[in-house]
C-alpha cells in the first residue's frame, strides 16, 4: 500500500493533526482519502497512547498512598514527600480533592479521618498514625471499596492535558483531545475523529490500560457507548487495549467499561466536529 501523493504529508503534519493544530486543508483531505496516510496516522496515535500510558504521571504516588495521606496514616517522611509532590501535581491534587469530597459526605469517615499537613508537629503525626490502626485500616479499605462488590460504579476523573510535542495555545482541558481519564488503577484515552466512510459522521477511538498489567490483560472487556438519542452500542477491547465506535452522530455520550473491579463510567463526552 503506497501513498496516493508521495511526499505531500510529513510526520510533522500528522503530529500537528493529532495535537489538534491547524493544518492545511489539502492535508486533511488527503489523510481522509489515502489509506496509507490513514494507517500512518493510526500508528502514530497508537505510539502516542503507549508512550503516555508508560510515562504520564510516572512519578505520582499510588492511589492507596494518597488515601493514606488523606487519612493521616503515613509517617512524617512520607507525608512530607507527598506534600511536596502535591504542590506541583495538578492531577494528584484533583484526586485528593475528590477523596476529600467523598470523606465529607460520610460522617463516620469524617470522624475517623483527618488529613495530615506537612507542617504538623511530630507528636500530632505520631498520635494520628498510631491511635487507632484497626479503625484507620478499616476506613481505608471502605474508602477503596467505596461502591461495594455489587454493581460497582466508578466515575472516571478527567485529567489535565499532558505536555505534548505540539500544543494548542489558549485551549482549555475541555477543548483538547485526546482526553485522558483516571479511575483507580485504570487509565483511559479517548479521541474523536471524522468517520472514514462519511464526512458527516464521527468515530470515537479509545485506549485503556491498567497499572502493572500487560495490554492484552483487558482483551475482550466490554465497552458500552450510549446517548439519549440512539440505542446503546457495545464494542470489545482488543489485544492492544484499543476499542473503536465508528459512524457516530454528533451529540453527548456516556461510556461504560465493564471491568472485574466494577463499571468505569465516563459521563458527558461531547462527540462533535473538531474545528481546525
Amino acid at each position: 500500500m503506497e501513498c496516493r501523493e508521495p511526499g505531500l504529508v510529513r510526520d510533522e503534519d500528522l503530529l500537528a493533526y493529532l495535537a489538534g493544530e491547524r493544518v492545511r486543508p489539502r492535508i486533511e483531505q488527503h489523510v481522509a482519502n489515502c489509506a496509507h496516510c490513514t494507517q500512518r496516522l493510526a500508528d502514530l496515535r497508537r505510539l502516542d497512547f503507549l508512550l503516555l500510558s508508560k510515562l504520564y504521571r510516572w512519578d505520582c504516588p499510588p492511589n492507596q498512598v494518597l488515601g493514606e495521606y488523606q487519612l493521616g496514616m503515613l509517617d512524617r517522611e512520607t507525608t512530607l514527600a507527598v506534600s511536596l509532590h502535591l504542590r506541583a501535581c495538578v492531577a494528584c491534587t484533583a484526586e485528593l480533592h475528590a477523596l476529600g469530597a467523598f470523606l465529607a459526605d460520610d460522617p463516620m469517615l469524617v470522624a475517623q479521618a483527618s488529613p495530615v499537613q506537612a507542617t504538623a508537629t511530630p507528636t500530632a503525626q505520631t498520635n494520628n498514625h498510631h491511635a487507632h490502626p484497626r479503625q484507620a485500616g478499616g476506613t481505608l479499605k471502605r474508602l477503596l471499596d467505596y461502591a461495594g462488590n455489587d454493581a460497582r460504579r466508578i466515575i472516571a476523573t478527567l485529567l489535565p492535558p499532558a505536555p505534548r510535542l505540539a500544543s494548542v495555545r489558549g485551549a482549555t482541558s475541555n477543548d483538547l483531545w485526546p482526553r485522558r481519564y483516571s479511575a483507580h488503577d485504570f487509565s483511559l484515552s479517548l479521541q474523536v475523529e471524522r468517520a472514514t466512510n462519511r464526512s458527516d459522521l464521527l468515530q470515537l477511538i479509545g485506549f485503556v490500560t491498567r497499572q502493572n498489567s500487560p495490554l492484552d490483560a483487558l482483551q475482550g472487556t466490554p465497552v458500552q457507548l450510549s446517548s439519549q438519542v440512539d440505542a446503546p452500542l457495545t464494542q470489545l477491547v482488543d489485544d492492544l487495549g484499543n476499542f473503536l465506535f465508528p459512524s457516530l452522530s454528533p451529540g453527548i455520550y456516556a461510556l461504560e467499561l465493564q471491568t472485574s473491579e466494577g463499571t468505569i463510567v465516563i459521563e458527558q463526552i461531547p462527540i462533535e466536529v473538531q474545528e481546525k
